[in-house]
């Protein structure tokens, strides 16, 4: 096979020269009063996020989701440790598309730092969709999100965080059931 970036032969999706260049970085946004720490440039990885809408894009958001998770390790286990046993992932929109969940992929990886990950929770009952659309669209054209979690610690899972519209809606609909939403991660951040 071809390494999707640069085109030489690769055992892997990506050789090990344009994976060695992926260097994840912590940023951190502020969403409606919660931390949302990401760890790409969307203007980086924009080609490879893209692979999303195909078979492919499996294998993609599972390496990025790695090489995010050495740097949560590092840079983010402090916070975890402080806030003690019982945390839980919910990806936003976690349903299979094209063979995968892309959240779902985030949140195994997330999973094995200890984070419990609930699978196929805050499905968005409507199905528009928000790429490349502006505030005004996603503002009034919410995703209505729907969820059965009650009263847990919980992390917002996502790949792009763009406006911030669907982590603000996610986090409405969780804490009107006695959750408390400690932050979000993401792998990347459109302002970067």
């Amino acid at each position: 096979m071809k390494c999707l970036v640069c085109g030489r032969y690769s055992f892997a999706i990506l050789c090990k020269r344009c994976q060695s260049e992926l260097k994840p970085s912590l940023g951190v946004r502020v969403v409606d009063e919660i931390s949302v720490y990401s760890f790409f440039a969307y203007s980086h990885l924009e080609f490879l996020l893209h692979c999303k809408y195909y078979p492919v894009g499996s294998r993609v958001y599972h390496l990025l989701a790695k090489l995010a998770l050495q740097t949560i390790h590092k840079e983010l286990m402090g916070v975890f440790d402080r806030i003690g046993g019982g945390v839980y992932g919910v990806g936003i929109d976690d349903n299979c598309k094209k063979g995968y969940s892309h959240s779902g992929i985030i949140l195994k990886e997330i999973s094995k730092i200890g984070i419990k990950p609930i699978y196929g929770e805050l499905i968005a009952q409507n199905k528009v969709s928000y790429a490349g659309k502006s505030l005004e669209f996603r503002e009034k054209n919410p995703k209505g999100f729907q969820s059965k979690i009650y009263d847990k610690k919980v992390i917002i899972i996502d790949d792009v965080i763009t406006t911030g519209t669907s982590i603000k809606e996610a986090k409405e609909v969780l804490q009107k059931q006695g959750n408390e939403v400690l932050c979000a991660i993401v792998l990347c951040d459109a302002r970067g």
